[in-house]
């Protein structure tokens, strides 16, 4: 049985276009079985993509048959997903196709965040002209206004959401925080994520999917020998299966195993034991029995392991299995330890930052309910650390987040107006240039308490970034096969092309990082 039109179209379009861009869209029609006479080609677009006038009706004689081949100019006009309808008509024949094609920015987004103060009955107003320098269509204003700069939960979200990468450890940092989102956006009226269920069971399967049958997860593939990012995943699993989601039980039971045999056979030495008191944090937290270990660790090695973090894990261990003065005594400790904490210039095998630490200590101390003082402490390390950063990794990511929603029931007496509408507690928003509208979004502190106001504007921008290096630089260059070096900017179709990418480092140092070079529109990898 064949099954077919008796006029064939075949359309082949670009696999996306960037901004800016001008390509071709082929048509190829076939006769088949049609009746021979003149047919009409009518093309039409909605979306990004531009087609000129002249070129969206043609007319065509098909004799029964014959084939001919016609070539559309089309080109990018703006960042979306572009709808082009193809409609074939002729004697006795009526065929309509439709066509999807994305079109992209061309540049990488830029992220531009500035602090201010709002002091008590103050007020500021936000208008469109943030989005001035971004492309229309990617801008996007976030809004934090609480007593801390650091956790501005609308930007953290939406920079965790727009990263592209799926290692183990990114997928789990991305997934994390959504488990306390739609308790945040409730308090603090953001929009509800209602697709996030099926998020968090996506991540759930694509960690499991990574676990070898001795429990260990793999960063890109199966198993490992990374107890930290063991304890990291199983800290998810668990947060995951209290807040209701489904975990297979075999698989969480082999990795509290793994974590359970690594304690038992762990010979600690100083300067070390991050993974550690994360296995035993994550034990506790599953009321495994860990305590005779917990309270040798707190009374004899607590200021020997090798970061605050891993001090206050052992804090909140303590803490979830009813020891709270070893718990206070121990969390004392951590804090204590954040405030002399430095970055060095290296990566840290458990991805950690001064930063991180102090979100993550943050986030203990107030779900375990550790003093009011040492919670303050810790919130001034924060704030210190992220107005020392530019760029924040998916670990400080999501831990601000985490620390954010930890502390939300600390965030009485704030009060703040939103156009005039009050709002209790700390304020959260994101906002499109749409939303903005002529009259602008106004931000009142209506309390007696000074507060922080934090805008980060993210987009794409209308001119491209010049070129920067930090710590590393790189050189691309493009060469026939032959060897003959090429610019890829006059190719011919059809050319094929060796990339190279050359890497040089500052300084020799440990670091965990991706090489991304992003495929330019026209161009097709040769063989993925």
């Amino acid at each position: 049985v064949i099954v077919r039109d008796p006029v064939v179209m075949v359309a082949t379009l670009p696999r996306f276009l960037n901004i800016g861009d001008n390509s071709r869209f082929a048509i190829d029609i076939n006769n088949v079985e049609g009746e021979a006479g003149t047919y009409k080609l009518s093309l039409s677009s909605t979306g990004p993509v531009a087609i000129p006038a002249n070129q969206r009706e043609r007319s065509l004689q098909l004799a029964k048959g014959a084939r001919q081949s016609l070539s559309v100019p089309i080109s990018g006009a703006s960042v979306g997903i572009a709808t082009i309808e193809a409609r074939l008509t002729g004697p006795g024949f009526d065929g309509p196709q439709t066509f999807r094609i994305g079109v992209q920015p061309g540049r990488p987004p830029l992220i531009n965040r500035t602090v201010r103060p709002l002091a008590a009955q103050a007020s500021v107003r936000l208008t469109p002209d943030l989005f001035a320098d971004l492309l229309p269509g990617t801008g996007l204003a976030s809004i934090s206004v609480s007593p801390m700069t650091a956790l501005d939960v609308p930007a953290l979200l939406a920079s965790l959401d727009r990263f592209p990468y799926g290692c183990t450890e990114q997928t789990v940092s991305r997934a994390l925080p959504l488990l306390y989102v739609n308790a945040l956006s409730a308090v603090n009226a953001l929009p509800t994520d209602t697709n996030l269920d099926e998020r968090i069971r996506t991540s759930i399967e694509r960690v499991l999917a990574r676990q070898d049958s001795n429990g260990s997860f793999g960063l890109w593939s199966v198993g490992g020998d990374d107890i930290w990012l063991d304890a990291y995943v199983t800290d998810f699993l668990t947060r995951a299966r209290e807040g209701g989601f489904v975990v297979p039980q075999i698989g969480f039971d082999l990795a509290l195993d793994r974590l359970r045999n690594f304690v038992a056979n762990q010979d600690f030495t100083k300067g070390s034991g991050e993974d550690l008191a994360y296995a035993v944090y994550v034990l506790a937290r599953n009321g495994r029995p860990v305590m005779g270990d917990l309270r040798y660790l707190a009374d004899v090695r607590i200021k020997d392991f090798g970061s605050p973090l891993a001090q206050s894990q052992i804090a909140a261990a303590l803490a979830l299995l009813g020891d709270r003065g070893r718990a206070q005594a121990a969390f004392t400790t951590a804090v204590s330890a954040l405030g002399a904490a430095v970055d060095k210039p290296v990566s840290r095998p458990d991805y950690g930052s001064r930063l991180r630490d102090g979100a993550a200590v943050l986030t203990l101390a107030a779900e375990a309910g550790a003093q009011a003082a040492d919670i303050t402490a810790v919130g001034r390390v924060v704030e210190d650390a992220r107005s020392r950063r530019s760029y924040t990794s998916t670990q400080e990511e999501a831990w601000m987040v985490l620390a954010a929603e930890a502390l939300t029931k600390r965030a009485e007496g704030i009060r703040v107006t939103v156009n005039g509408t009050p709002h209790a507690g700390a304020l959260y928003r994101n906002l499109r240039a749409d939303a903005l509208g002529g009259a602008g979004f106004t931000v009142a502190n209506a309390g007696s308490t000074p507060l922080q106001m934090v805008v980060s504007v993210a987009g794409n921008p209308l001119t491209p970034e010049p070129a920067a290096s930090r710590g590393y630089s790189i050189a691309r260059n493009y060469y026939k096969l032959d060897g003959t070096q090429v610019d890829p900017a006059h190719v011919n179709q059809n050319d094929r092309l060796v990339v190279t990418l050359k890497v040089t480092e500052t300084e020799a140092a440990f670091a965990r990082l991706l090489l991304v070079d992003y495929l330019p529109a026209g161009f097709e990898i040769d063989n993925p």
